[in-house]
């Protein structure tokens, strides 16, 4: 286990900043884990409409959204299991104000999510990291419950972890459930969940129904295109929820962001179109990693990771990337791998022919 008192998290560059950079090429973007498809076109509309209204204040409450996501997740869940917040950063973010104080601690488990360091700083609140181990990047589930204190708040778990895409099943989460004290609650941050395809992650809504200490986190930024909307949520147990509910601000969303996620839940056809350009592009183009011989880590989420080659770090490639139209970037605590988001089947030929054509510089 380490302490960590320093450090922050750094937001993505934006088209405009590396257009200068790419010497006025097209630029390609697979840098923030976006929706390649943009967003639903429902929620295009229904945020168009509701635009028309933009000079009256929003509802001052998210209960048409939370009964919106109650009747989406089923399985039990009523409205009061949910709450909603200014983009899943601020989800973390209201979590933080409703259990901890600063002094007191939290676990972290890098490489992950660089906003969780970043957010916890800025509240007093002291980090403790134990990493991901081996070369699958696993949960430590024993060092978790080791380096819990009387002072920790909160354990952070991501799954599909960003940004290494890997993932892990019930048996982890349950042995980490079970062996936190009352005094301490999970987040399991789980907004690439749409994207896993091909493993069962845990049933988490069943710990939300037995009342368990969790916070389940998700987003309509990635699956659903809405990162620009900034819409996330919550799911936890009700008297978990209502705690947390009380640090919201009020008119926390605006309307045509509330109007575009409620619209967008109902477009099943448009998130299938997104998990399935997804699961083929994300084999693709993680077999042709390999094959340029790029070591890769098992992904189950919208981005593949993979380490640079011998002799160069992860800054270094995402600016020689940059010069070839190609944005992508450094994965979080890891200096020499890069996080490639899987984009549409042309994108991803393109970052292909991009590292190609680095390696035969290299090579000639």
């Amino acid at each position: 286990m380490t302490h960590s008192d320093t450090g922050g998290y750094q937001a993505g560059l934006s088209i405009a900043e590396v257009q200068s950079r790419a010497a006025n090429q097209p630029i390609t973007k697979l840098s923030s884990n976006e929706n390649p498809f943009g967003p639903s076109p429902a929620a295009v509309a229904a945020a168009r409409d509701a635009l028309e209204n933009a000079n009256i204040y929003p509802e001052r409450t998210d209960a048409a959204l939370c009964q919106k996501l109650a009747e989406f997740h089923g399985q039990g869940m009523q409205p009061e299991h949910f709450f909603s917040a200014n983009s899943g950063v601020e989800v973390l973010s209201l979590i933080e104000d409703a259990v901890t104080e600063p002094g007191q601690r939290a676990i972290i488990c890098p490489p992950c999510f660089g906003a969780y360091t970043s957010s916890l700083m800025k509240k007093g609140v002291l980090v403790d990291k134990v990493d991901l181990i081996g070369a699958g990047f696993d949960v430590d589930v024993d060092g978790i419950l080791s380096a819990v204190t009387s002072d920790t708040r909160l354990v952070y778990l991501c799954n599909p972890n960003n940004p290494t895409g890997t993932y892990f099943g019930a048996e982890v989460l349950n042995a980490i459930l079970d062996g936190l004290p009352d005094h301490v609650t999970l987040i399991y941050d789980e907004v690439y969940f749409q994207f896993a395809t091909e493993f069962d992650l845990p049933d988490v809504l069943h710990h939300v129904r037995n009342n368990r200490n969790i916070v389940i986190v998700h987003s309509f930024s990635k699956a659903y295109g809405l990162a620009g909307m900034r819409v996330g949520y919550g799911i936890a147990p009700e008297q978990i929820a209502a705690k947390i509910r009380k640090h919201k601000r009020s008119f926390h969303l605006n309307t045509m962001g509330m109007t575009a996620a409620i619209a967008a839940l109902d477009d099943a056809a448009h998130l299938v179109r997104t998990v399935t350009n997804n699961t083929t592009e994300r084999a693709r183009l993680s077999k042709a990693l390999k094959s340029l011989g790029f070591e890769i880590s098992k992904s189950q989420a919208n981005f593949v990771m993979f380490r640079c080659p011998d002799g160069k770090d992860a800054k270094t490639l995402t600016n020689e990337l940059v010069s070839h139209g190609v944005m992508v970037r450094p994965a979080f605590d890891l200096p020499n791998h890069i996080r490639a988001t899987v984009g549409l089947p042309d994108d991803n030929t393109r970052l292909l022919d991009a590292l190609a054509s680095l390696q035969d510089k290299v090579n000639s």
